[in-house]
């Protein structure tokens, strides 16, 4: 039955781009190579909040990073995923509204200087990353997408956008990020409706042919991921690709997603971090979780956590895991 690996493609990117290294990665890549050179070496700034419109939030996705230049002048970078299967002939008059909200937003917030007055604006940057099938046909400038005589153009309001066009890179190009990497390949390869099984085998084949360590990435992608695949899928697939090496992908996969669940959890509370690491395995090894043992995992201690956290990579059945017959 076709499926999707990505239900909620905004939240993936959002995700995709908290990741460490990720911002910086697209933005040194993809921003043109003067620009990018003129960035200092900082962590860009994320912003909070969205420009993109609540009509339109199932097709389009959008973060703001603060960066500054080795100058020292602010630069803001607006980052637009789209994820409507072809470009949106007025993107670039959509684009030219959200740098007019975020400079009006800067402008409310850090406007003037401590003595009232007017500071000058800062840069604002536009940047589309697309995935769809259809080839990007749209203008990449306002002006461009304007019907004026030649005489005029000079005198039009434009806005020029970078375009990542996930579709036209080459799997090997799409970042030096590993993150970002595969984050990427999903996106390309994984972000339509399709068999899963097929899906996840393109992704599987096109993530080796990158790397043993690509492969192991895109499967802890997939772990943690909300998505429908289910654990033995995940492993006919991996053992159709890497034959003999699936059960040991599995578990680096997972033993990596559990440490990234546990540093998850020094933020949100150690032990929550932990419980829905835990129910997210437990759903990809056995399916639905029943209520009761999702209430028994979230009353549960951490060192209990960990013991079932352990146990849960090589555990035949749900009851193995929980090592009493107790678990519902």
């Amino acid at each position: 039955m076709p499926s999707r690996l990505i239900h909620r493609h905004d939240q993936f990117f959002k995700r995709l781009l908290d990741q460490p290294g990720a911002a910086g990665a697209l933005l040194h890549e993809r921003l043109p190579p003067k620009v990018a050179a003129l960035l200092a070496d900082d962590v860009p700034e994320l912003l909070a909040g969205s420009f993109v419109p609540k009509e339109l939030a199932e097709y389009r996705t959008d973060r703001l990073f603060r960066a500054r230049t080795k100058s020292g002048r602010p630069v803001f970078i607006h980052v637009v995923v789209e994820h409507k299967s072809a470009p949106d002939q007025r993107v670039g008059l959509q684009l030219m509204g959200y740098a007019t909200q975020i400079l009006q937003w800067w402008d409310r917030r850090e406007g003037r200087s401590a003595e009232g007055a007017l500071l000058p604006l800062p840069a604002v940057m536009s940047m589309v990353v697309y995935n769809g099938e259809a080839t990007w046909n749209v203008p990449l400038s306002l002006t461009s997408a304007t019907d004026a005589d030649e005489e005029l153009r000079p005198w039009l309001p434009d806005l020029r956008y970078i375009l990542v066009d996930l579709g036209r890179i080459d799997d090997g190009r799409l970042s030096r990020e590993q993150v970002l990497r595969i984050g990427f390949l999903i996106l390309k390869h994984g972000a339509r409706e399709a068999d899963l099984r097929e899906t996840l085998l393109t992704l599987g084949r096109a993530a080796l042919a990158l790397g043993f360590d690509d492969l192991v990435a895109l499967v802890r992608y997939v772990l943690a991921e909300p998505n429908e695949v289910e654990g033995r899928v995940l492993r006919d697939v991996l053992a159709e690709i890497v034959p003999g090496k699936e059960e040991r992908i599995m578990s680096i996969a997972a033993e990596q997603w559990k440490a990234e669940g546990k540093v998850e959890g020094m933020v949100l509370g150690q032990r929550d971090g932990q419980a829905r690491s835990l129910i997210r395995l437990l759903e990809k090894r056995f399916g639905p979780v029943p209520e009761a043992v999702r209430a028994r995992v979230t009353a549960a201690e951490i060192d209990v956590l960990d013991q079932w956290l352990d146990r849960v990579l090589d555990a035949p059945t749900l009851d193995a895991v929980f090592g009493d017959g107790k678990s519902h």
